[in-house]
Parts: structure tokens; sequence; C-alpha cells
């Protein structure tokens, strides 16, 4: 025999049943997911946690490609400027070793020429987001301090470092990105160091011998032939981002898709058992309230 506090009770149970599930329903509708607590889903739930951290880092990996976009532009972009630099140089250097220059005409050209390592001299100083992109690891400390036609390479001791700094491409593996103003700017002797072929054409000029400026002349094409190698390697650089970054880009796509499929709620069927709940609800409390609500010694006299 079931007793009307038994009865009560049962209501009462399925009633929060109903309920319960009403708010699951209603939780899974207003946010599109299907395991929101670890109660939900425990199966699934350390499955979403890896998958919600290989996002965190994936997308970290696109931010830093960002970074290095503009840092391996920016760089690039300087050694555009150098070469058309160089490309002056050239002119000025055919320009000394012609026979019709000499005197005050050689004096001019080596203005022009100072003018030229000054401009190289900005260009090593290229910065982008806050840190020098040719001095290697010590990115907060400009290549070369200032002008200094006393040195060989016109601006004196390299002060900044060797870059170390790899960047993470999002399969897991590392790429460098950069070389430092000594590989580019002032590498191995006259023939190959721009700094140097400039600083050499510039003293041949000032001093007037042609025999120096013919051989200036020959170290500002090699030089410049060397720049344009590092040229070139920028521009792989920038490739190597590019891919990375659309790798990285594809990678958030799949691993998004993956985490839909582990926590997503089925929305319609979710809508299908919210309003089925609700109505089971209503006409459960509507039913309950039709029950006499007198108990025996309301009829004892």
């Amino acid at each position: 025999m079931i007793t009307l506090s038994a009865a009560n009770n049962e209501f009462l149970a399925n009633l929060s049943n109903l309920n319960a599930r009403i708010v699951k329903d209603q939780q899974e509708v207003s946010s599109g997911l299907a395991v929101q607590n670890v109660s939900d889903d425990p199966g699934e739930v350390s499955a979403i946690l890896q998958l919600n951290a290989r996002i965190a880092n994936n997308n970290q990996i696109g931010d830093n490609l960002g970074q290095v976009t503009t840092e391996v532009n920016a760089a690039e972009g300087a050694l555009e400027d150098a070469n058309n630099v160089m490309n002056t140089a050239k002119q000025l250097a055919t320009e000394g070793s012609s026979t019709l220059t000499g005197g005050p005409t050689d004096q001019q050209l080596a203005l022009q020429v100072k003018d030229a390592i000054t401009e190289m001299l900005g260009l090593t100083q290229t910065q982008a987001q806050g840190r020098y992109v040719f001095s290697g690891d010590s990115d907060q400390t400009p290549p070369y301090a200032s002008l200094n036609l006393a040195a060989a390479n016109g601006v004196g001791v390299y002060q900044g470092s060797a870059d170390t700094r790899t960047v993470q491409h999002p399969n897991g593996s590392t790429f460098t990105v950069s070389q430092t103003a000594a590989q580019i700017f002032d590498s191995g002797g006259p023939s190959t160091s721009v700094l140097q072929s400039l600083t050499g054409l510039y003293n041949a000029l000032t001093s007037g011998s042609a025999t120096a400026i013919t051989a200036a002349n020959n170290n500002i094409t090699t030089a410049s032939a060397y720049l344009n190698t590092a040229l070139a390697q920028y521009g792989d650089y920038q490739n190597e981002v590019t891919n990375a970054t659309s790798y990285q880009s594809q990678l958030n796509i799949q691993l998004q898709a993956q985490l839909s499929v582990l926590q997503d709620a089925d929305l319609p069927t979710a809508i299908t058992d919210m309003q089925e709940n609700t109505t089971a609800q209503t006409a459960a409390l509507e039913s309950h309230s039709a029950l006499p609500n007198k108990s025996l010694f309301d009829y004892i006299g």
C-alpha cells in the first residue's frame, strides 16, 4: 500500500528530476555545449582538456608567428633599401674610377659615399616591435653605436650578439628566421663586407688614388652581390613563416572540429527534450494540484 506521504515524496522526486533535465537542456541550448561539467560526461573530460590545451598552444604559436612575420618583413624591407644604397654606391664608384674625375670631384663623391654609409648604419638599426632585428639575441642594443670613419667598417665594433633564437612550427619543429648585422653587413673582408666596401670607397675617393678607387669599385660590386644573397635568404624566411602560419590556421580548424565532436550539444535534440520535459512538468503539476488535499481528520467533527 502506498501512503499519501510516500506518494508525495515520489512526486517531488520525479518533479526534481524533471527540473534537473530542463535546466540541463536550457544550458545546452544557451551555451551550445553538451559537456560543461565533469559530471556531464566524465569519460570525455580528459580528452576535452587535452584538446583545449593543444588549441591554446597552437593559438600561442600563431601569435608568435604574427610577431615574427612583422620582424622578418621589416628586415627584408631594410635589405631591399640596403641593396638600393649599394646600387647608388656602384654608380659613385664607377664615376670615381673615370679618368674624367679627380680632385674636387672625388671629394664630392666621397661626401656622397659618407651619406651612403650613414644610411647603411641606419638600416642596420632597423627595429620591429621594440627589438633591433639585426642585433641577434641582444635585441635591445643597436648593432653599431654611430658613424666612425676611422674604423675599417665605418661604424665601429658590432655591439650585438649571436642569433640563437628559433621559431616553433605548429608541427613541433623549429626553424631560424634571422641573421645578425655582423653576418649581413660586415662579413669577411672588403670584398664581401658591405660596410667595409663602402668605407674603402670613401677612403679611396678621399685620397684621390685611382688604383685605390678601382679596387674599391670592384669590392663594391662583390659586396653588393653578397648582400643580395642575404636578401634572398630573407625571402626564404618569409616563405617559411607564411607556410607555418598557413599550417597553424589549418591545424586550428582541425582541433576545433575534434573539440566540437566531443563537447558540442545536439541542439535539435536538446530543444525537443526541453519542450517534452517542460510539458511533462506542467502536466504533473496540474495533475497533482487536482488531487484531494484533505486528510481523514478534516471529516471528523
